[in-house]
């Protein structure tokens, strides 16, 4: 296991170096790039959107992907029922875990390991955020080092003002959220301390009984001090502080027990546990140097531990995907997994009960440089960064056998060992610049990123060392032409990348990503309407470990051309009715179509035999959001509505139904509030009102439900 002691060491100096920086707009304290209002997503010659805190409070969603559903282009595929591992992907990349998009909070890499293993299993609470950017486009490629697709940045709550609340729900399933916002303000020094917890007792029934639900605790911890000096300055520390306890399985239904009661759980995951840790700490710095040139320095240190205990097949036995495809086929492997069969003790009747222990660490500083530069006619916004980034991950999945005795899994007291125990670890170098570039009604964006990446993997139980070393510079341009004072026409063109992981002897996926559209901000509301076009040099496919031999876990596979296209397109307008009386109305819908571009016969379980022409897996064709609200003095009233078409879960073309697919789905959900006073605030949520069935996915382990109707109460009071 190599150790690079000297750019950590370096890392710590710069540490210490930066406690003599510090800051001045809010604005500075983020990404220079990333979207800060909606003002600056209409002039990004790219394409973007912004959740506002309004947007976030109107359903007080804990679940990213329903809060994502608000956003085209962006796709999800749902497995738990509250988000607890999200699955996002961005304009055809997979949304398998998040793993092709950039996640931040703050602009800085949240995720455990992003280049070594990019599989997101933390992302931020979404209860503690101001705001949530989504980067698409040229806009996107500053944010690595997964480009192919886009970025999500999660903006956590300012310290611009003292602000003291207490906000607390309850709900079906014995559902809860309380949170406390403390904060004081004295002379130029602010602090903040968020503490949350949520939980249910889950929606699923086990047959043997027993909980199927969560807890997820967080306290965080924000302190700011602006300087008395010549220069506008300021810095901000963060530490914070997260855990998980989640009853949760990977194991699904048969399509027919689906039919009769979805929210069933087998006897067979009845041991499944999820427990997590994460610790954080950032320390941001910035000053403006001159009115026009600003500094802005970010380091950052992250722990994550997590250990998921969850069946995982047959010590002997065919895979758990197989079983539940074809129950006629395994009556025996089936019965065993409802608890109605005890096994013989043999290994095809012994359960493997794995527990996936991963321990992540990631470390990094990032410097930031914005100028601005006028010549003649000419503005220039210049933007350029520097991050130097270290990640590791500590693999080990060690296994149990359990028979099945009445109902009930009991030990084989066999001593198994483990099936994977390995070390990964990443350094990552990453430069990049950009000149926004305005002349009268134009402006054009230029913009260069390089990666260098030294990847090395140790296998602990052959002791096998494998290294892997990634160079890649890409560019990308964007163009914005102001027709008018409401309307805009925006083009283009960059290079997306993402890299394999470390040891690995695959090719990172590649592409070339077009976007071109039109913008509208006028009297007649604010209307985007937004090809896109990604062609895939290679695809990059990664086996996770519910994928079935001869897929080994971390393994990747390259899928060669593949090409995705299609148009997003959202609408919102706000109508005053009345002095006191405001409508307001949101849409949106996204087109997608892909094809596969060669024929071949991959190891890879998602994609098997692939025929040119195929269509990609888990990207649906259509989907979008309607959203209707009535707005009082003090009260207001919402009715949102969303909808996704059928969804291949295995390439294919023609009907859809004739293979593995999940469902489509329509959900409504239904809130109303009522502002008592200016210290209370009252919620009633109903989500999934009309308590829609549908399988919204056959991974990891057979079909899973949407979650059923639920019913929230939410009280807050301001202080």
């Amino acid at each position: 296991m190599i150790k690079k002691n000297a750019l950590r060491y370096l890392v710590l100096v710069m540490m210490g170096a930066l406690m003599s920086l510090s800051y001045a707009e809010r604005n500075d304290l983020e990404e220079i790039v990333v979207i800060g209002s909606e003002d600056e997503i209409v002039r990004v010659p790219g394409s973007g959107a912004l959740l506002t805190e309004d947007d976030l409070e109107r359903f007080d969603y804990v679940d990213l992907h329903q809060t994502l559903s608000s956003i085209p282009g962006v796709y999800v595929r749902e497995e738990d029922g509250f988000g607890l591992r999200p699955n996002i992907g961005i304009r055809g990349a997979t949304p398998d875990r998040s793993q092709k998009i950039t996640i931040l909070e703050d602009g800085i890499l949240i995720t455990p390991a992003p280049y070594s293993a990019p599989a997101a299993y933390y992302v931020p609470n979404i209860s503690r955020m101001e705001n949530v950017k989504v980067l698409k486009g040229p806009s996107a490629i500053s944010q690595g080092p997964h480009t192919v697709a886009g970025a999500i940045n999660f903006v956590t709550k300012p310290l611009e003002e003292t602000s003291n609340q207490i906000d607390v729900s309850f709900g079906s399933d014995e559902y809860y959220k309380v949170q406390g916002l403390l904060s004081g303000v004295e002379e130029r020094t602010a602090w903040q301390l968020d503490l949350n917890s949520f939980g249910s007792a889950g929606f699923k029934d086990l047959d043997s009984g027993g909980d199927t639900g969560f807890v997820r605790s967080e306290a965080n911890l924000k302190i700011q001090h602006d300087f008395d000096s010549k220069r506008e300055q300021r810095i901000v520390f963060k530490l914070g502080w997260a855990d998980e306890d989640a009853d949760e399985t990977y194991l699904g239904l048969t399509d027919a027990d689906f039919a009769l009661e979805p929210t069933r759980r087998y006897r067979a995951s009845q041991l499944a546990n999820f427990d997590t840790d994460h610790i954080t700490m950032h320390l941001n710095h910035g000053v403006r140097l001159s009115e026009k040139l600003s500094l802005n320095t970010k380091v950052y240190w992250h722990e994550f531990n997590r250990a998921w205990k969850k069946l995982d097949g047959f010590i002997d036995g065919p895979p758990l995907q197989r079983v539940l495809t074809s129950p006629n086929l395994f009556t025996n492997e089936y019965l065993l997994l409802k608890g109605d069969r005890d096994s013989d003790r043999s290994d095809r009747d012994t359960l493997d009960v794995t527990t996936n222990d991963r321990s992540f660490n990631s470390m990094g500083v990032q410097v930031t440089a914005k100028y601005e530069l006028s010549t003649g006619p000419i503005d220039h916004q210049i933007a350029a960064g520097f991050r130097y980034h270290y990640d590791e991950v500590d693999r080990d999945h060690r296994q149990e056998g359990y028979f099945m005795v009445s109902g009930l899994m009991v030990s084989d007291e066999q001593n198994r060992g483990s099936k994977v125990q390995n070390h990964a670890e990443t350094d990552a170098y990453s430069l990049f610049l950009s000149d926004q570039i305005s002349f009268g009604q134009f402006t054009m964006t230029l913009g260069v990123r390089h990666e260098e990446i030294e990847g090395e993997k140790i296998n602990l139980q052959t002791n096998l060392e494998t290294e892997n070393d990634q160079s890649k510079t890409t560019g990308g341009l964007g163009f914005s032409w102001q027709v008018s004072n409401d309307f805009n026409v925006i083009a283009g063109v960059y290079d997306g990348f993402s890299p394999a992981a470390p040891g690995s002897n695959a090719e990172p996926e590649e592409t070339t990503n077009f976007e071109y559209g039109i913008r509208y901000r006028g009297e007649y509301g604010n209307l985007d309407l937004i090809g896109f076009f990604s062609d895939y040099e290679n695809l990059l496919g990664r086996c996770r470990v519910s994928d079935p031999p001869p897929c080994v876990p971390g393994a990747e596979y390259n899928g060669g051309a593949v090409e995705v296209a299609g148009a997003e397109l959202s609408y919102d307008k706000e109508i005053e009715i009345s002095a006191d009386l405001l409508l307001s109305l949101s849409f949106n819908y996204t087109y997608t179509e892909s094809a596969f571009q060669e024929t071949f016969l991959s190891g890879f379980s998602q994609w098997g035999l692939v025929r040119k022409g195929d269509s990609l897996p888990y990207l649906p064709e259509h989907m979008g959001r309607i959203e209707l609200g009535v707005i009082g003095s003090n009260w207001s009233v919402v009715a949102a509505y969303r909808s996704q078409s059928e969804m291949r879960e295995e390439p294919g073309r023609g009907d859809i139904e004739e293979g593995l697919h999940a469902d489509q789905y329509g959900i409504f959900d239904l809130t109303g509030t009522w502002r008592i006073n200016q210290q209370w605030e009252a919620q009633l949520l109903l989500l999934n009102a009309f308590d829609e069935d549908a399988i919204v996915s056959h991974r990891p382990y057979g079909a899973r439900p949407s979650k059923p109707l639920t019913a929230v109460g939410r009280v807050k009071y301001n202080f």
